[in-house]
């Protein structure tokens, strides 16, 4: 279910967190997140880890032994996006791949260059790059939603690109998360999204990408349709799948007051101390924590 009109706006220091996924084989995981994405294991247990950059978790693996790739149509996650500084940082990161791997996709969405890789469960991950403002193509007052192709000559000549790769920078944040939806029109996912949570719609394409999110012009949560044949059940258990996506609200009361706009919209939720975990109108599990507490 999913409000019918806005009832209240998200705060505007709203962050994203991490992405929680499972994988088959924890070990061959990390060995490619690190060696293949350039990513740092921050924290490990015997059957989960957290790979980030130094003082940023950007995604937490829990292992499920012998899990297979989740369904295409279904629910869950498109892509994790984490935003390297500067283009010489792209630069570098697309060369060391491309190196070994054949999978690369390389796109130029206006506001960001891109190269979107699979790991080897076939999560999605799009190492991306803002591009300047003044270089942004634009419909009416919001910018373009495009992805035009692009070679590897086209991420030659930065400042930097032909220095050592040593792994993804101190200062990758994560950009945005892409989360796939089962709705046709999106027609309950855009008002779970944009009523009930609060966030602005930043850009749209048809009715099948709607970027959300709470700052000028920055999405931090997209959200598509676009790989939905109507299937709306859960993915497998046994699949390696998104278990979760964490945003940070600035404090504990702001948690409870989003927990308080759910309860009043009769919108199933669960509010525990300052952590709030709300599943989108497709099952998606969203995770607001207080980023002060």
């Amino acid at each position: 279910m999913a409000p019918s009109r806005p009832t209240g706006r998200m705060d505007a220091q709203l962050a994203l967190g991490s992405v929680e996924l499972t994988v088959a084989d924890l070990e061959r995981s990390l060995e490619y997140y690190t060696r293949s994405i350039g990513l740092q294991v921050l924290d490990q247990t015997a059957d989960s880890a957290s790979v980030g950059v130094p003082g940023r978790v950007l995604a937490q693996l829990r292992e499920r032994p012998g899990a297979i790739p989740a369904p295409a149509s279904g629910p869950g996650l498109s892509h994790f996006a984490p935003q390297v500084p500067t283009p010489g940082d792209l630069s570098r990161f697309v060369k060391h791949y491309t190196a070994t791997h054949t999978d690369a996709k390389l796109a130029d969405h206006s506001v960001a260059r891109s190269c979107y890789v699979n790991d080897p469960d076939g999560h999605c991950v799009e190492i991306t790059c803002a591009r300047p403002r003044r270089e942004w193509r634009w419909q009416g007052e919001s910018p373009a939603v495009v992805a035009e192709r692009l070679t590897m000559e086209d991420f030659t000549g930065e400042p930097g690109a032909d220095a050592p790769f040593e792994g993804l920078p101190a200062g990758t944040e994560m950009g945005h998360v892409q989360l796939k939806v089962t709705d046709a029109e999106l027609q309950d996912s855009e008002p779970f999204y944009t009523g009930l949570l609060g966030l602005d719609v930043q850009g749209r394409l048809g009715q099948m990408f709607l970027a959300v999110g709470v700052t000028q012009h920055r999405a931090l949560l997209v959200v598509t349709n676009c790989f939905s044949t109507g299937r709306t059940e859960p993915v497998p258990e046994n699949s390696a799948h998104l278990i979760g996506v964490d945003l940070l609200l600035p404090t504990a009361q702001q948690v409870h007051a989003l927990a308080q706009r759910l309860t009043e919209a009769s919108y199933p939720h669960v509010l525990a101390g300052a952590t709030l975990q709300v599943h989108d109108p497709s099952g998606n599990l969203l995770r607001f924590t207080a980023s002060a507490a």
